[in-house]
This record gives structure tokens, C-alpha cells and sequence, in this order.
């Protein structure tokens, strides 16, 4: 039951999409005709009270991640105050869409993980650049950007630990045949997007470690952070003593 609700709620914001411009592919598959945009109205009646849960849910997830790095910024305000993580993390998302987008991740070491970065290039961008395939990755605005879970490790330095952000932006993004420009995967045009980033701190350092699509925002959401709450109430209480 709960995996139906969770693909109807991914359908429902798709159609949401959809009627503020074009949307993912199922969704206009399913409500691009007059019967479909009926049926997509009662879907979303139907499954309203499931809509509005998880709404609350989420903005629960970000007040408590907020509220977590409010209480970090007692113990080191550099690496965990709220403007100056989220700076950090637009910039990651601007500088590495930009090497992405023109197949070169030489310019971007800093903002990537080395693991993350080896695992795109031999996955990706060497495999496209055999089949002649190019990424266009254009961020025309970036709307939002939450964090929704937070895994502190209890290295002093905090060496390790990792934020997850969610990031709404609108851009386009598709895959084309360099030698025709056919379009291959995905379409022109700018759409909302959302995606979720994950930081991991070195050296007093983020980096983007990975990046999954919106639909893992629900698993962070349900993500266990006693150990982090721990952590923190640990730091806290030693500076008090």
C-alpha cells in the first residue's frame, strides 16, 4: 500500500507540473487528453489527504535539519551556518551542471568527491563520448533549496559527515547524437527539476558525493538521526561544562 501511494504521489506532482507547463513523460501521457485531465482531477482529490501528509512530513524534515545545523553553528559557525552552506551548495549545483553540460570534470575537483567524480566520468561521460552522445544541461533559475537530513560522524573535525539537499531548480536537460543533434533522451525546453544533492564534508570542505532523483526525498525523510542528535547534544554539553 504504501509503494502505491508513494508512485500516485510521484504521479500527482508530475500532473502538477504538467499543468503549469509541460511535464515529465507519464504524466503527459496519461492526462494530455480532456478525459485524462479529468481523470487527473480526480486523482489528485482522491489522493489529497495522502498530499498533504507528506507536505507536513517534509516541512517537519527541513524545520528539524534547520534546526540541527542552528545548534552546529555553537560548535563551528564556519562549516554548518545556514548561508554559508547554502551558497556552497549552489555553487556546487551551478559549477558542476556547467562541467557536466561541456563533458569536462577536470575544473571541478574541488566540488566533487573523488569516488563521485571517477564513478560519472567511467559511467557517463566516457561512455557518451564513445557513442558520440553530449549532455545540454542549462540551469535557467534555481527556485529552492532545502536540507532534509543531516548524518553527522563523531570525528572532531566532522570529517565525513553529510547533508542532504534538496534542490528545485528550472532547466533543461537532455541527451543528444553530437554528429545529427538528434535528440537521444529527454526533451528541450526548461522544466522544474527537483534532484537531491548529497555534501560530504573534508578537510572543512563540502563536496557533492551523490545525486539521486526526488523521489528518494520520502527515504531521507525516514532516516534515523538519534546518532546525529547525540552527537550534537554531546558537542553542546562539552562546551557548557
Amino acid at each position: 500500500m504504501n509503494r502505491i501511494i508513494l508512485v500516485a504521489f510521484i504521479l500527482i506532482f508530475q500532473v502538477a507540473d504538467l499543468l503549469a507547463g509541460p511535464g515529465g513523460k507519464i504524466a503527459k501521457t496519461l492526462f494530455d487528453n480532456p478525459l485524462g485531465k479529468v481523470l487527473g482531477v480526480i486523482f489528485i482529490v482522491v489522493f489529497f489527504p495522502f498530499i498533504i501528509r507528506s507536505i507536513y512530513k517534509r516541512k517537519q524534515a527541513v524545520s528539524s535539519t534547520k534546526s540541527k545545523l542552528d545548534q552546529l553553528t555553537h560548535i563551528d559557525f564556519e562549516i554548518f551556518d545556514e548561508i554559508n552552506l547554502r551558497n556552497r551548495v549552489v555553487d556546487v549545483f551551478t559549477r558542476v551542471h556547467k562541467a557536466w553540460s561541456e563533458r569536462d570534470l577536470d575544473g571541478v575537483d574541488a566540488f566533487m568527491t573523488s569516488w563521485y567524480r571517477q564513478n560519472q566520468q567511467s559511467l557517463y561521460l566516457d561512455e557518451w563520448d564513445r557513442k558520440n552522445l553530449m549532455n545540454i544541461c542549462t540551469i535557467r533559475e534555481i527556485i529552492k533549496v532545502e536540507p532534509i537530513h543531516i548524518r553527522l560522524t563523531p570525528d572532531e573535525e566532522f570529517n565525513g559527515s553529510r547533508i542532504m539537499f534538496a534542490i528545485r531548480a528550472e532547466m533543461e536537460d537532455y541527451l543528444v547524437n553530437i554528429k545529427d543533434s538528434s535528440v537521444i533522451e529527454g526533451k528541450k525546453g526548461f522544466n522544474p527539476v527537483e534532484t537531491v544533492w548529497t555534501l560530504k564534508l573534508h578537510d572543512r570542505v563540502w563536496r557533492v558525493d551523490n545525486i539521486e532523483q526526488s523521489e528518494m526525498v520520502s527515504s531521507y525523510m525516514k532516516m534515523n538521526s538519534e546518532q546525529s542528535d547525540l552527537i550534537i547534544e554531546r558537542l553542546l554539553n562539552g562546551r557548557l561544562a
